[in-house]
């Protein structure tokens, strides 16, 4: 069994499953405990979480339960899909290449009513599937693997912002919500699509890339179960420094993103009306959707 086999083999945890209608739901809970629930309880999503709450740099703050950011959908449990419909989800914006979304397709609830949007960003290195190959060689170290997830992230800005607009722009109409926006491992793709919602919203930058290696944190054990077990299977073969830095991401990733708007854009807030096709009446649109005051201050 190769490599990639192994990743998508990789057992998930034992624990048993809690029950759809005993989940926490963050936007049901009262504000203070909102933010220790940020990260939904899934069995078979390790990446799922609301992006409500940040707050933005005139004081105000997401709505909670209207946009939600995750991994891959393809493996949910019974008690996942009844919880999906708990959420009362409407839209998935899937960011997964044609192959990706063959291989391991959708698993959402026949009954609830979820429109799925197809939208393609086939950067290689952002795809596990192919970048996992790099593993097979002897020579692979952790460093290449920066590399490759250096250059996706600028790849998303060069070679796929007609598709981030194309998802921006449909979170203008109120059937979108409550929506989720994914890629493989949530990470890459969708971080970086978070990174662009949030700056158009108005959200600091030092929280968006918060939100950004969050990721590192939420996904810490399922990414420790995946290293041991290549590892193991691969009786020690395989580097594990390697593997771990495929799953997980670095504050430079990001940045490389936004220098590459800048090289080609000037700043942010240009690449957000030129390029996303955000004029202020599209900022102000979006951030009535999705924006109310905080209610601390």
């Amino acid at each position: 069994m190769n490599t990639i086999d192994l990743i998508h083999a990789t057992p998930y945890a034992d624990a048993d499953s809690i029950p759809a209608k005993t989940r926490v739901i963050p936007a049901l809970l009262p504000e203070s405990e909102r933010e220790a629930a940020r990260k939904l309880t899934f069995d078979r999503m390790h990446n799922f979480r609301d992006l409500g709450g940040y707050r933005t740099a005139d004081k105000r703050q997401l709505k909670w339960g209207r946009v939600y950011r995750s991994d891959k959908l393809s493996s949910l449990s019974e008690q996942d899909q009844d919880f999906i419909l708990r959420l009362g989800v409407s839209q998935v914006s899937d960011f997964r290449s044609d192959e990706e979304r063959r291989d391991s397709p959708n698993k959402l609830p026949l009954n609830g009513g979820i429109t799925v949007k197809e939208l393609p960003i086939t950067v290689d290195a952002a795809q596990i599937e192919r970048i996992t190959l790099r593993l097979q060689e002897d020579n692979a170290t952790a460093d290449d693997m920066a590399h490759f997830l250096i250059e996706a992230n600028r790849e998303m800005v060069e070679r796929f912002t007609p598709i981030y607009r194309q998802w921006l722009q449909a979170l203008l109409y109120e059937d979108s919500y409550p929506q989720v926006f994914h890629c493989t491992a949530g990470k890459d793709r969708t971080g970086f699509g978070a990174a662009l919602l949030l700056s158009i919203l108005g959200v600091p930058q030092e929280t968006i890339l918060q939100d950004y290696l969050a990721t590192n944190t939420y996904t810490a054990a399922r990414v420790d179960s995946i290293v041991h077990y290549v590892y193991e299977k691969t009786m020690h073969q395989v580097n594990q420094d390697v593997i771990r830095t495929l799953f997980t991401v670095q504050a430079h990733y990001l940045g490389e993103a936004f220098k590459a708007i800048e090289e080609e854009y000037g700043d942010i807030d240009n690449y957000i009306e030129t390029a996303l096709g955000f004029a202020q009446s599209q900022r102000l649109t979006l951030q009535a959707l999705l924006l109310e005051p905080v209610s601390d201050v």
